[in-house]
């Protein structure tokens, strides 16, 4: 009796075409096919191996400190401007570059439209996936309006994004 496997009687978990047979409507039983569903997503690994190449070459101490500083300034200056309540975490050490946010009187909707329509600046808004999150925090079923610095954000793009909140609250 043998130790091998049969690898023929595995069973697949993801079932889809394949670039083989793709006229089939069922997954192929052949080898290697049977395995293969779908296309690999080759841009989007090519696009996985640059970001953990371009991290690697900074270091994530690095990245990790821009994340918390253009965060930092986001928070210091949206907590001023009136009647706008930030969703986050107390502890920068913990937060992560994303800040959530409401303003009284404001739906979330018109905030994100015309920061995107009026001055070019994406955001997201609504309940973001997380509806029971949303129901925690208070803000369900409006949501928030989410920002998100990335690596290449200045502290100029940070003042002119609160600077065209403050325009949009105040019309």
């Amino acid at each position: 009796m043998s130790d091998a496997m049969d690898i023929s009687r595995v069973e697949t978990m993801v079932r889809g075409g394949t670039g083989s047979q793709s006229e089939l409507e069922e997954q192929p039983e052949e080898l290697p096919d049977k395995y293969e569903s779908g296309t690999a997503n080759m841009v989007g690994i090519a696009g996985l191996g640059a970001g953990l190449r371009f991290v690697c070459e900074r270091g994530l101490d690095q990245v990790r400190e821009h994340f918390k500083q253009m965060t930092q300034v986001l928070v210091e200056d949206l907590s001023v401007i009136p009647g706008i309540r930030l969703y986050r975490t107390i502890d920068v050490e913990q937060a992560v570059s994303v800040i959530s946010f409401t303003a009284a009187g404001r739906r979330v909707s018109e905030i994100g439209m015309r920061l995107d329509d009026e001055f070019g600046i994406l955001s997201r808004v609504g309940l973001h996936c997380a509806p029971a999150a949303h129901r925690t925090i208070g803000s369900f079923p409006e949501g928030t309006v989410r920002l998100s610095p990335g690596f290449f954000t200045t502290v100029d793009d940070i003042k002119k994004t609160v600077r065209a909140i403050s325009e949009v609250l105040k019309t």
